[in-house]
C-alpha cells in the first residue's frame, strides 16, 4: 500500500472535474492518477494499486447526480403525470 503522506492533501471540498488512471512504467508505484480542475493545471498522484487510485479519484472528485435506471432520460416531475382533467 502506498504511502499516505505521498498523497496530495485534500482540501475539504471537490476541485476537481473528473479523473483517470494511468499505468506507468514505474514498479513500484504503477498507477497514476491524473485529476482535471478547472481552475489549474492537472494534477497528479502515484499509487501502489488501481483499487487505490480509484478510491483517491472518487474522494475528490463529486458524485453524478443520481438516475432513475427506468428512464433513459431525466424522470418527470409528479405535476406533469397528471391528466389533463385536472385530477
Amino acid at each position: 500500500m502506498s504511502n499516505p503522506d505521498n498523497f496530495p492533501p485534500r482540501d475539504n471540498h471537490m476541485s476537481s472535474r473528473f479523473g483517470r488512471v494511468v499505468r506507468t512504467p514505474d514498479p513500484d508505484l504503477p498507477y497514476t492518477a491524473i485529476l482535471t480542475h478547472d481552475q489549474c493545471a492537472e494534477t497528479e498522484c502515484s499509487f501502489a494499486t488501481m483499487r487505490e487510485a480509484e478510491a483517491f479519484i472518487s474522494g475528490n472528485t463529486p458524485r453524478p447526480k443520481s438516475r432513475s435506471t427506468f428512464w433513459d432520460r431525466d424522470a418527470p416531475n409528479a405535476d406533469n403525470l397528471k391528466g389533463t382533467d385536472g385530477e
